[in-house]
């Protein structure tokens, strides 16, 4: 009788794990386990590897890092890190990424508890592409921290207690050590913070959007044009619409990563497109009837345009105070020298009988009037109050026509 009550309690045991068991998502399973090791996935030109308490040496494929290690690239060079949680991490040229340990561990039924990954970025640029599972990844910058949740609290008295995120996340940080600059992209939607190293302000980023973290304070968001960014940055390489051969050409487990990652990159292109369009109708209307809406409120402008010609596209401003529209209808370049400090604008080398750039609610326009009474205007969306940030594409318009005073 004893033996049979211990073997009925053994197999109601052996049940009542099962189920504990089956309890557990996929997800949930995945991020039980350390964040342990990454692999060097792929390498371009001179990459090294900065094994802790080692010698710096070159990398080769295959070679394994584990926390406290690091990785640097040299001129035109590239490093790409798979982690053994599935994280994908591009390393640009230029700089110097660190892996700090973490733990992503089970805590309660279909509940994560918050321990981050650390990712610290000493210089340059990286790619974090985080998949579905993850709980907190965190990348730090000499100016900045950015954390990388997407999921959401399980309870309102509990904050260490995570719902396992279901999406993916894709953020990129570039830090410049000589400017005291740290810039971060959102490239999906979700839970995206960035504080600067103390927590005095913190902002969040959809996908689409960017902040500067510069000399400790953390600045405006502003929008960037996510079109032209995939078309731009070879790091985004298989992230953007019509790249999925270049996803079929990865590793099948990178290539699961990747596929998640798109999804959100791609629903990410959606949200800011229906953005831009708002952007888009409420501000051609407001340049060329001299008002704004309750969204960007300011005085009425001094110009106003007779017979407008619109072309919208992409303004990226590049070092210095040259900057350059792209048209969307695939007409050629205008070249722009832009310095908002002093408030003058030169379109196309004409800088007219009058000139003059400036910031007006959400948006920066500048306009060139020459003796004939010929205005040509560009106008660009969502930088915020600020002048549009060095290498980020933005959208714009330009607009030429009679100026109505004359």
């Amino acid at each position: 009788m004893m033996r049979w009550r211990i073997w009925s309690l053994n197999q109601k045991l052996i049940v009542s794990t099962l189920l504990a068991l089956s309890w557990m998502t996929p997800a949930l399973a995945q991020s039980e386990q350390l964040l342990t090791r990454a692999e060097v996935y792929k390498l371009i030109k001179i990459v090294e590897l900065l094994l802790h308490n080692q010698n710096p040496r070159p990398a080769n494929p295959q070679d394994v890092i584990v926390p406290r290690d690091a990785v640097r690239t040299g001129v035109s060079s590239e490093a790409q890190l798979f982690f053994n949680d599935k994280s994908l991490i591009r390393v640009d040229q230029r700089s110097t990424f660190r892996f700090e340990p973490g733990l992503r561990r089970f805590k309660l039924r279909n509940l994560l508890a918050l321990n981050e990954t650390i990712f610290k970025l000493e210089n340059g640029t990286a790619l974090v592409l985080s998949p579905p599972g993850s709980v907190g990844t965190e990348v730090e910058t000499p100016e900045s921290q950015i954390r990388i949740l997407a999921v959401r609290p399980a309870t309102a008295q509990n904050n260490h207690l995570f719902l396992p995120a279901q999406k993916a996340s894709a953020v990129m940080v570039i830090h410049d050590g000589t400017g005291n600059t740290t810039q971060v992209f959102a490239l999906t939607d979700g839970d995206i913070q960035i504080s600067d190293q103390q927590g005095k302000k913190t902002v969040a980023l959809q996908g689409g959007q960017t902040v500067a973290v510069k000399n400790g304070l953390v600045g405006n968001v502003q929008e960037f044009d996510l079109q032209t960014f995939y078309k731009t940055i070879s790091l985004t390489s298989g992230l953007g619409p019509g790249q999925e051969t270049l996803v079929a050409q990865e590793s099948p487990p990178v290539q699961e990563t990747l596929k998640a990652i798109r999804i959100e990159t791609l629903a990410a292109l959606r949200n800011q497109a229906r953005r831009f369009r708002g952007f888009t109708r409420t501000f051609l209307a407001d340049a060329l009837n001299g008002t704004e809406g309750n969204l960007n409120p300011r005085p009425p402008v001094s110009v106003r345009i007779t017979n407008p010609q619109v072309v919208t596209g992409t303004f990226v401003r590049n070092q210095g105070n040259t900057a350059t529209f792209i048209p969307d209808n695939n007409t050629s370049p205008t070249n722009l020298s832009v310095d908002f400090d002093q408030g003058t604008v030169t379109i196309n080398g004409n800088t007219g009988v009058a000139n003059k750039v400036g910031l007006s609610g959400n948006n920066a326009s500048g306009s060139v009037i020459d003796a004939n009474g010929q205005i040509t205007q560009i106008e660009v969306f969502g930088v915020n109050g600020d002048p549009p940030g060095v290498g980020i594409p933005y959208r714009g318009s330009l607009t030429t026509g009679t100026a109505r005073d004359r």
